[in-house]
């Protein structure tokens, strides 16, 4: 996947292993040291990391969004830390690594759980994992301005983390681009302890968010079982995996299928799927003794490191409390339940089944009649592999020039259908058993993540896509492969041409995507929103700032719960921030934003009696907010809580969409 260097041809300054044309001697301190690619690397990505930085600031403290599982997932990590019992006092459907790292990291420094804190910590995690999926893309083209390309194209997808700050999904996307660029950067001497890396940050990914942590982790089952050549002779192994992994699409939305949506989308998955499957399985790995043995210790090390991670977060998570049944009751059951409390169609054009059996088509063709020896052309391969990885960087970024995207608000469905472009590497290629299964648990992984989509479609579709980075890093990678083996094949005169036009290609790509993912989103928050917006008169979330009529209404709330002495409150539906900002602690088991769908009777009951228990119990009520979660203006039965709310409470004021309740006859 790694391609020769190009710039002792092309002369392209921004690869990473050009030499410079003067003496050495004749170059001055500064000059030799911008003449390392390692300097020259760094340099580039610490400036646009701090670019990255300041933009992503001011997006995320400018955007507050009205559902609100931001204060839901502060609320319950800040009960974590103060030694409350995750799944039993803490209702949550995310896995336990997430509440040991966040909560963790909050109880020994000391610092309260805060909206400003919450949200500083998301920018370091956004930030992060751009620059390690763009330092992927590097490794995976050999190019400094492809790098930045692929990390300005994660960066401009993971715009969705401003949405819902803390999330886990943000945790998830740092731990993918960990384990992507421990898969890049090879084996090493010791691969046993690199793949045992690697496992760690799979068990920790499970640990996390289940689904997310499963597709990382079928993906590269798929292309171990088929590129390792010792595991690819097993058919009774080779078969059953390869079902298995064709059939995650139905296994995961089997339960919706009378959504019109969700049965496109099993086709489209599916077949992208075989697609890779098709393009992997005409190419059988050759073996290789040595290389072999390599592959099997990492893969050995990284199922070892899996176990030993879950079962280490399983035993931490276990002595704070509860038991392995609360466990799996938070990280099972109550995440298939998501399903039950909201469901967001995935926006999929008509075309989309037809392009994906088109897709399937084309990748057939290309592993029936591809040639055995050399490409016949190889400026044609170079090109179209490179228009492909970058039609998916360009729709993964929402950086569409031209009708490059059936569906414009879906980042995920084009990178789908060309991911299969990336397993089948350029002939000619001599790679080690270990490129050949990067080359395709990538993509395997990608396309398996794009079922993070259902049911919600939502932040979730910039989650998957920003894992087909990779993907299209590859692809170029190889462009830059083929392009090079056409050169070497023509006269000086085409070489030339050929590198002066490589090299302004890149580095516009390079500008592009920098000016717009960092540069210009940064100048317009900073400029149209953040100076322009007013900051919440609250400690720990005066960095936020919202517009004046927001400010009015959340204040207005605090100041009503203060004035009127709320010992506890609950809300219909619940903007848990309320309880940070107010310092008013939220009853167990803390209820999230949309309590009347994820909450079962017995839970709500629990939530009365802890109301009823409190001396001065009030309530907000937003009938506008809860048709969203309800779909439907009408109360919900057999909600006792609910029932409490409608029936105990009388409203004594109202500010903006919300009305403030107080328990009747309370004078």
């Amino acid at each position: 996947m790694e391609s020769r260097d190009l710039a002792p041809r092309y002369g392209v300054a921004l690869l990473p292993a050009d030499g410079a044309t003067t003496s050495p001697a004749a170059r001055t301190p500064w000059r030799k040291t911008l003449a390392d690619p390692a300097v020259r690397a760094t340099i580039a990505y610490s400036l646009a990391a701090l670019v990255a930085a300041v933009a992503a600031y001011y997006a995320i403290f400018t955007n507050f969004a009205s559902y609100d599982d931001e204060g839901t997932l502060l609320v319950t990590l800040k009960a974590f830390a103060h030694g409350e019992t995750l799944y039993r006092d803490i209702y949550s459907e995310y896995g336990p690594f997430y509440y040991e790292l966040f909560g963790g990291l909050f109880a020994l420094t000391g610092r309260a759980v805060t909206t400003d804190a919450s949200r500083t910590i998301v920018v370091f995690v956004w930030v992060s994992s751009s620059l390690l999926l763009g330092i992927t893309a590097h490794r995976l083209t050999r190019s400094l301005a492809l790098g930045l390309v692929g990390m300005g194209s994660a960066f401009s997808v993971l715009y969705v983390l401003a949405n819902e700050p803390m999330h886990p999904q943000g945790l998830c996307v740092l731990i993918f681009a960990a384990v992507a660029l421990l898969l890049v950067l090879g084996p090493g001497r010791r691969a046993g302890w690199t793949g045992c890396a690697c496992g760690v940050l799979l068990g920790a990914l499970l640990m996390t968010k289940v689904n997310v942590g499963a597709f990382a982790v079928a993906g590269i089952v798929l292309g171990a079982v088929l590129t390792v050549p010792s595991l690819a002779r097993r058919r009774w192994l080779v078969w059953p995996v390869g079902a298995a992994y064709l059939a995650l699409p139905l296994a995961v939305m089997a339960r919706s299928l009378n959504e019109g949506w969700v049965r496109d989308l099993i086709f489209i998955v599916t077949l992208a799927m075989a697609s890779l499957v098709v393009s992997a399985w005409t190419r059988r790995p050759v073996p290789d003794a040595d290389e072999e043995r390599t592959s099997l210790r990492w893969l050995i090390g990284a199922a070892a490191g899996v176990v030993a991670a879950m079962a280490a977060i399983l035993v931490a998570i276990i002595l704070t409390g509860p038991s392995l049944s609360d466990v799996y009751d938070g990280v099972i059951v109550q995440a298939m339940r998501v399903r039950d409390v909201l469901i967001t169609p995935l926006p999929l054009p008509g075309v989309g089944v037809d392009w994906a059996i088109g897709s399937l088509a084309l990748a057939v063709l290309v592993a029936r009649l591809r040639p055995s020896g050399e490409e016949r052309s190889l400026l044609w391969a170079g090109l179209l592999r490179g228009g492909a990885g970058l039609t998916i960087l360009l729709v993964v970024a929402h950086i569409v020039p031209i009708a490059l995207n059936p569906a414009s608000q879906n980042p995920v469905l084009l990178p789908l259908l060309l991911a299969w472009v990336a397993v089948v590497p350029p002939l000619g290629a001599a790679e080690t058993i270990f490129k050949r299964f990067v080359r395709l648990a990538l993509p395997a992984m990608a396309v398996a993540e794009a079922l993070q989509v259902y049911p919600v479609a939502g932040s979730q579709m910039g989650i998957a896509a920003v894992t087909f980075v990779p993907v299209g890093a590859i692809c170029l990678g190889d462009a830059l492969t083929s392009l090079r083996a056409w050169d070497e094949s023509r006269g000086s005169a085409v070489a030339s041409r050929l590198g002066a036009v490589l090299a302004i290609v890149v580095v516009a790509l390079a500008a592009e995507f920098t000016l717009d993912t960092m540069l210009r989103p940064a100048a317009d928050n900073a400029v149209a929103y953040y100076r322009e917006r007013e900051p919440l008169p609250f400690p720990g979330a005066s960095a936020l700032r919202l517009s004046p009529e927001e400010v009015d209404v959340y204040s207005g709330l605090v100041n009503l719960l203060h004035q009127h002495h709320c010992t506890s409150f609950i809300g219909y539906p619940n903007i848990d921030s309320l309880y940070l900002w107010s310092g008013i602690e939220a009853p167990p088991p803390k209820a999230p934003g949309a309590w009347m769908k994820a909450l079962e009777a017995g839970e709500q009951r629990r939530v009365v009696r802890e109301l009823k228990a409190t001396p001065r119990p009030c309530a907000i009520r937003s009938y506008s907010r809860a048709e969203g979660w309800l779909r439907s203006p009408s109360r919900p039965t057999d909600a006792p809580l609910a029932d409490y709310i409608f029936e105990d409470f009388e409203p004594v004021s109202e500010v903006g969409d919300f009305q403030f309740l107080l328990p009747r006859n309370s004078g």
